[in-house]
């Protein structure tokens, strides 16, 4: 242990105050705020290398080295020249290399500490998962992949300093904020977390935009969207793109509306006429397999979001976060079927992923908070894109009546835990 040192920053002097005080979370939420150094060699500083994870050994475990400060590296590694690359916890924990190796941070200082990759994970926020898979798709170079992957994340969205007011994208006064790259070319930057705003742009005046959303406002498509731009995980993505997803969501809307009014025209009564040799009577209503349930008015409103079945291992495989499609009340115990639920929404239709002979769907069920829109429980389904609230349960409903619940959503480990779990 280094006795005679003492802390070079604000940062330090928090991180010694909750060491003193013994308050490891109050440490851990320190130190999220502030950049760690990793020691890199020479030669990758020079580029002749690749960045290597900085590693030792201690007590049969292999520990990634970071510091604090420059004053640290000194403190911790006396007589050393090193050279060093700063990055966020963040950045950390979406890169993290094997689960089964620690961080130490400011080793042999009186604010060591040894971090494990779920504190690691945990303490960064509940944004690592999604960049988890965002650095994925970034790393494939595949601009469908990379879509694929905003979809199901919140972005932040800096505001033109010193433009109007209007915080709504639909609006033609909306303060746009675009950035010129090297060639000159406009980009508009977002960003996928507080923590990487806060890195490019410090306090910066923002809104929270879904991805769908943004995509249905872009306002130009000869501009480029910028992902966390002056952070490590940074991508380009071509308006282009942008608008193939838009062009995909006017589809989806057009296949609910089509299939919507053929239900409806289906369900309206027909005049009856006798039935004859060879004439079958007219079908005035659906058989009771197929009959549509209402919800049932004497229970309290749940929220309910169906499921593609190609999307189901995504998220219990791959802990998905994000949901898009018809938010609508549940109809109760034993009111719904596949197909039930299908003709109430409006899904059947040519191009779409459900038929009536399902015999089972996947289904996201959740209590409504007051942050809830109250609109979201009553009348016509609405279309919405939403991060999965914490508590929501993912449930199997079969096409004899059954309801399966196969996991429910923990929010602070960002994870699908198993029934009964």
């Amino acid at each position: 242990m280094v006795t005679d040192w003492r802390p070079a920053t604000s940062l330090e002097e928090r991180l010694l105050a909750a060491v003193e005080a013994g308050e490891r979370e109050t440490f851990l939420v320190a130190l999220a705020a502030g950049p760690l150094l990793l020691p890199v060699s020479p030669e990758a500083t020079a580029g002749a290398a690749p960045m290597a994870w900085p590693t030792g050994r201690y007590d049969g475990d292999t520990h990634v080295i970071a510091f604090t400060s420059p004053e640290a590296i000194a403190a911790g590694l006396p007589g050393q020249s090193v050279n060093y690359r700063a990055l966020s916890l963040q950045d950390l924990a979406t890169d993290w290399p094997d689960d089964s190796w620690l961080l130490a941070v400011d080793a042999g200082l009186p604010i060591g500490v040894h971090i494990t990759a779920d504190e690691l994970r945990v303490t960064a926020g509940p944004a690592v998962e999604a960049e988890r898979e965002l650095r994925h798709a970034i790393d494939q170079r595949n601009p469908d992949t990379l879509t694929a992957a905003l979809l199901r994340m919140e972005l932040l969205l800096p505001i033109r300093p010193g433009g109007s007011e209007s915080r709504d994208l639909s609006d033609p006064e909306f303060p746009w904020w675009c950035l010129p790259d090297e060639q000159g070319q406009l980009g508009l930057p977002v960003f996928t977390s507080e923590a990487r705003l806060r890195q490019a742009l410090g306090d910066h005046d923002v809104i929270t935009v879904s991805s769908l959303r943004l995509a249905e406002q872009w306002p130009d498509p000869s501009w480029q969207l910028l992902l966390n731009p002056g952070t490590p995980l940074v991508a380009t993505l071509p308006g282009a793109a942008l608008r193939t997803l838009h062009d995909w969501l006017g589809q989806l809307r057009q296949v609910v509306t089509d299939a919507t009014e053929e239900e409806r025209q289906r369900r309206e009564p027909t005049v009856a006429t006798p039935a004859g040799p060879g004439v079958p009577a007219p079908r005035n209503a659906p058989d009771a397999e197929d009959a549509v349930a209402e919800p049932d008015p004497d229970l309290p409103v749940r929220l309910q979001l169906v499921i593609p079945h190609r999307y189901l291992s995504s998220y219990l495989e791959d802990g998905y976060q994000r949901a898009a499609g018809l938010v609508h009340a549940w109809a109760g115990p034993g009111r719904e079927t596949p197909a039930r639920l299908y003709r109430r929404l409006g899904l059947l239709g040519e191009g779409s992923p459900f038929v009536a002979s399902d015999e089972w769907v996947a289904v996201l069920r959740w209590d409504p908070d007051e942050a809830t829109p109250e609109a979201w429980g009553r009348g016509q389904p609405r279309m919405e894109s939403l991060v999965v609230p914490d508590g929501t349960g993912l449930h199997c409903l079969h096409r004899d009546g059954r309801d399966e619940l196969l996991a429910c959503f923990d929010a602070a480990s960002g994870r699908w835990l198993p029934a009964g779990s």
